[in-house]
């Protein structure tokens, strides 16, 4: 035990030696170097991404506006039948 505390005892007499002799530049001091900093950008090698001209949002809600159809949609159930008005999507009849 007394070698245990002994050991102890000259390392903590040590460790303030140890802290000076580690100790960095004042970073105050205008005076001192330092070493270049190279920082490259986030946006190195960015490519914008343009798809083109687009249609303006007008002429979008005017082409999926109700009876504005184009050929070949339909819209819903357009052909009067009355038992294709009764089935849902998955085919099932409604009740």
């Amino acid at each position: 035990m007394r070698t245990i505390s002994a050991a102890l005892f000259s390392a903590s007499a040590v460790l303030p030696l140890l802290a000076h002799a580690t100790a960095l530049a004042d970073p105050t001091d205008a005076a001192i170097s330092v070493p270049t900093v190279t920082v490259h950008s986030a946006f190195d090698g960015y490519r914008s991404y343009r798809d083109g001209e687009a249609p303006s949002w007008q002429s979008l809600n005017r082409a999926v506006t109700p009876g504005h159809s184009r050929a070949g949609m339909q819209q819903g159930h357009q052909s009067g039948d009355a038992s294709a008005a009764k089935k849902h999507e998955h085919g099932g009849e409604s009740e």
